[in-house]
């Protein structure tokens, strides 16, 4: 982006990437909680072992499994993204001061930054 600025809330960012790990976290372990407990009741089979039960269990355990595995993953991944949010603004955050001393060390240079990182 030649000639624009990037403007950076580093701690309202950071708070969200926390955020947003800790609900991974917290869907993560409701996943564990609840779902490890329908995912072996669904493996009992309660619904019976005749035709009528296995045919509802041919088509209950592609749902059951796609269903578990998509909030595993949203877990994860929320966790994931939040934990990616709070590197890179740390990173944001570091390579800006970086440049700015390298900038303020350059001959007749002076460089002001126009608002503190907090």
């Amino acid at each position: 982006m030649a000639g624009e600025e990037i403007w950076l809330d580093a701690d309202r960012a950071r708070r969200g990437g926390a955020d947003l790990a800790a609900t991974g976290k917290a869907v993560t372990a409701a996943r564990r909680e609840t779902g490890d407990p329908i995912a072996a009741a669904g493996a009992q089979r309660p619904w019976g072992r005749d035709d009528i039960g296995a045919a509802f269990d041919k088509q209950y355990q592609g749902y059951a499994e796609t269903l578990l595995r998509a909030w595993e993953l949203l877990g994860r991944s929320l966790d994931g993204i939040g934990s990616d949010v709070l590197r890179s603004v740390t990173a944001t955050v570091e390579t800006d001061l970086s440049t700015a001393r390298d900038l303020g060390n350059l001959p007749h240079q002076r460089h002001t930054p126009h608002r503190p990182w907090r």
